[in-house]
């Protein structure tokens, strides 16, 4: 964590001074990300002011990290008023703080694909833990009714192209269909 040090003043429990964002900034261009330190010194002034007259609210100051820099942009009148923060915001809101997600990823993996089920496809767990995933949180009812609404799903769905024999079957019906052709031109002459 000691790497991160230059970002603790982002948690705004107190008004940010420049050395401190300096730092930052430094650091951020060691790493590929350029921060303009004439518009970021602006941008502090600005932000030091918003976190001052924020001191006092105890709503605000309970608020996490990234809900208070939701409300200093909500804030802001317009983008070019916190362009330089926002990118280090973006920078810091990036990482994750923990890999739970990726642990998650992988149980779903696990508990999918088993000794019963080991010659399922890379492609087919993809799409199943892509669902149970991304669609954890919709009841059986809810995702019935999405897909029937998703009229675009349900023809890939009842197509055979995301079989590998289909695409066997296709490769061998073409040269059928190019010699059928010569035929008909013979026949129209």
């Amino acid at each position: 964590m000691e790497e991160f040090s230059p970002f603790m003043w982002m948690d705004m429990s107190e008004p940010p001074t420049w050395d401190d964002v300096e730092a930052c900034i430094k650091y951020l261009g060691e790493k590929g990300v350029p921060i303009d330190d004439v518009k970021c010194f602006d941008e502090v002034v600005n932000l030091k002011r918003f976190v001052e007259s924020r001191g006092d609210d105890n709503e605000f100051m309970g608020l996490q990290v990234h809900q208070k820099w939701a409300k200093y942009f909500e804030k802001a009148k317009s983008i070019a008023a916190y362009s330089e923060l926002l990118k280090i915001a973006q920078f810091v809101f990036a990482l994750p703080a923990h890999n739970a997600n990726v642990e998650r990823v992988f149980s779903l993996m696990h508990s999918q694909w088993t000794k019963e089920r080991n010659q399922l496809s890379v492609q087919s767990l993809k799409g199943i833990l892509f669902l149970q995933y991304n669609f954890k949180d919709m009841s059986c009812k809810d995702f019935h009714a999405h897909m029937l609404s998703n009229k675009k799903v349900l023809r890939k769905i009842s197509s055979t192209a995301k079989y590998k024999w289909a695409d066997k079957k296709d490769e061998e019906e073409k040269p059928d269909e190019e010699e059928e052709k010569p035929d008909e031109e013979e026949d129209q002459d």
